[in-house]
């Protein structure tokens, strides 16, 4: 069952450009659209277990604004909190990045905080 009046997910609206060691830079990173992305619900276990935390996680952008690759940049130390992070992230909606004016796959870096209400 899962609950989302005991916890909270906070979704930090700034993205940055990833330094990426694949060949692709971009003028422009990938952005989130803040508004096309659901808050991820939190199963209460979670809570007794003491699992919150915070996850920095990087998404690689195609051109279409879909997600094609996903990583934990920073981890919350609880596994099942980063991999919940990689699961809502790749559920939401973002804006391709750029590269001399025309979309290019980008990387944009996604910060969630995971806290008890």
């Amino acid at each position: 069952m899962f609950a989302t009046t005991r916890f909270a997910t906070v979704l930090s609206a700034t993205l940055l450009c990833l330094s990426a060691t694949h060949a692709m830079a971009a003028d422009r990173p990938a952005r989130l659209d803040v508004a096309g992305c659901e808050k991820p619900e939190f199963p209460v276990r979670w809570q007794d277990d003491g699992e919150t935390g915070t996850v920095t996680v990087a998404y690689l952008i195609d051109t279409d604004g879909k997600v094609v690759q996903s990583k934990v940049v920073e981890s919350s130390g609880a596994v099942r909190v980063d991999r919940a992070s990689v699961r809502a992230g790749a559920r939401c909606k973002f804006e391709p990045g750029a590269k001399d004016g025309q979309a290019a796959l980008a990387w944009a870096k996604v910060k969630y905080s995971w806290v008890v209400e």
